[in-house]
């Protein structure tokens, strides 16, 4: 709808019509006035005719006078007939014109939107053009607010993350303990500087002190603590992996000690007091503590025994609930069956979802002595198959990381706080993170009175301890 005071496209296709009526209209008054021009001389005709017949008669039959009395007479009936006709036409003439005047202006108004008096916007009409563009204004102006509020919350989320995240990487870095110990005096080598350097077989080896271990161990339990407060009741751990982490190369290399390697455990009594050392299986170090702290920390005095005396300071148990929880945190786990496993046939690739994951990991017949050893490879290749999950997430997202720290600590203890997980692995991906193959310490399994024994193969146990803590020099 057009505007007063303005040009309307809308009126443009009537152009042609309004056009027409306005050449009919002159057309009309043009014929009225040609036809009574017509009417006027036909009378007067008429008149002089009726005059010129008076005049011969007169002229045979009587006098002069008589003539010019008949002759005046015709002459001011034929006058006075056509004065009237005349003023009848100029009557009927100007009524023609002023109707064609009045539409000749119409059409102009209507042409030209000519504006009139009554067409000026009043006062009130003014005000509530007014109000009706305050009302948009004041639209566009909410719209507005809202769309920069739904802008801003994101960014102040991701600025907020992005502190909390620079935060725990600085305290993480501050927390974290660098290897400042070496290997204990060996019958392999010769060792100095408390055994940050090494001589083994004519080649020396400097302490690496930019790797930082941390062990990773998974309890036979569903939860933590003690049965009636009993000590050796805690459960066992079914793994144990020593995680070997280069924070300035970012290679990462997980080394496995089986759950049945002898070593010697420390041993306390029911109430918490230390007896003495005993040689046993690796998996009872964790039995013999509170079922938390001291149960960790028991396993890792063991995991060091084993490793010539590699401080580890770090730890993180998980019980068996964790490994459905982490397993489904990151979408499944998908292996290659080496073995027939829940109906599916060696060869076929599964996807691991819920409780397939713990019982992956954690079945065997414990009948057979070396049942362990499988166990032990499908473990392997489920870590393998865990951490290209959780590395190509975090690749994408390094928030990954503390969404399964929080997942874990729901069904974990451990003395890694979020800031040191933060800082290790914003630091290893920066330095574009690898993984070493998961690495089984070498050893032989033979009978034991009663439960089987690994016997781990010392000297190869050193080679892989160099290998993984020091660089030759």
């Amino acid at each position: 709808m057009s505007k007063p005071n303005e040009y309307s496209p809308q009126s443009e296709p009537n152009k042609d019509a309004e056009h027409t009526s306005h050449r009919g209209s002159s057309h009309r008054s043009s014929s009225g006035s040609s036809s009574h021009g017509s009417t006027h001389h036909s009378s007067h005709s008429g008149s002089s005719h009726s005059s010129s017949s008076s005049h011969s008669s007169s002229s045979s039959h009587s006098s002069s006078s008589s003539h010019s009395s008949s002759s005046s007479h015709s002459s001011s009936s034929s006058h006075s007939s056509s004065s009237h006709h005349s003023s009848d036409s100029r009557h009927h003439d100007g009524s023609r014109n002023e109707s064609a005047d009045m539409e000749r202006r119409d059409t102009l108004i209507q042409k030209y939107q000519i504006v009139s008096e009554d067409d000026v916007p009043q006062p009130d009409e003014h005000k509530r053009r007014q109000h009706r563009h305050s009302r948009r204004f004041s639209r566009r102006r909410r719209i507005r607010r809202i769309l920069i509020t739904l802008v801003s919350i994101p960014l102040a989320l991701i600025l907020i993350a992005a502190s909390v995240f620079g935060v725990l990487n600085v305290l993480g870095k501050r927390q974290l303990k660098a290897q400042t110990g070496g290997v204990q005096t060996n019958p392999f080598s010769v060792t100095y500087d408390e055994g940050k350097t090494v001589e083994y077989n004519g080649q020396t080896y400097a302490l690496n002190e930019n790797i930082a271990a941390v062990a990773a161990i998974g309890i036979d339990r569903e939860s933590f603590g003690l049965e009636e407060d009993k000590i050796g009741t805690a459960g066992q751990a079914d793994l144990i992996l020593i995680v070997a982490m280069d924070m300035k190369s970012g290679l990462v290399t997980p080394l496995m000690i089986p759950r049945d390697t002898m070593v010697d455990v420390d041993q306390y009594t029911t109430d918490g007091q230390y007896v003495g050392v005993d040689r046993m299986q690796i998996c009872l170090s964790f039995a013999y503590g509170d079922g938390a702290a001291t149960s960790s920390r028991n396993v890792l005095t063991s995991a060091q025994r084993v490793l010539y005396g590699i401080p580890i300071y770090m730890y993180g148990v998980l019980d068996l609930d964790g490994i459905t929880a982490l397993n489904d945190a990151v979408g499944g786990v998908s292996v290659t069956l080496q073995e027939d496993f829940n109906g599916a046939h060696v060869g076929d690739r599964i996807t691991l979802h819920g409780y397939e994951a713990e019982a992956f990991v954690r079945s065997r017949d414990s009948e057979k002595m070396d049942s362990d050893t499988p166990r032990r490879a499908r473990q392997v290749q489920y870590l393998h198959g865990f951490i290209d999950k959780v590395s190509s997430a975090a690749l994408r997202d390094m928030s990954v990381i503390r969404q399964l720290y929080s997942t874990a600590m729901e069904y974990a203890f451990t003395n890694v706080s979020l800031s040191k997980v933060t800082y290790m692995a914003t630091t290893l991906f920066s330095k574009g993170v690898s993984f070493a193959d998961v690495q089984t310490i070498a050893g032989t399994l033979q009978p034991g009175d009663p439960y089987a024994e690994y016997i781990a193969d010392e000297q190869a146990v050193f080679e892989t301890v160099l290998n993984t803590f020091y660089t030759p020099v």
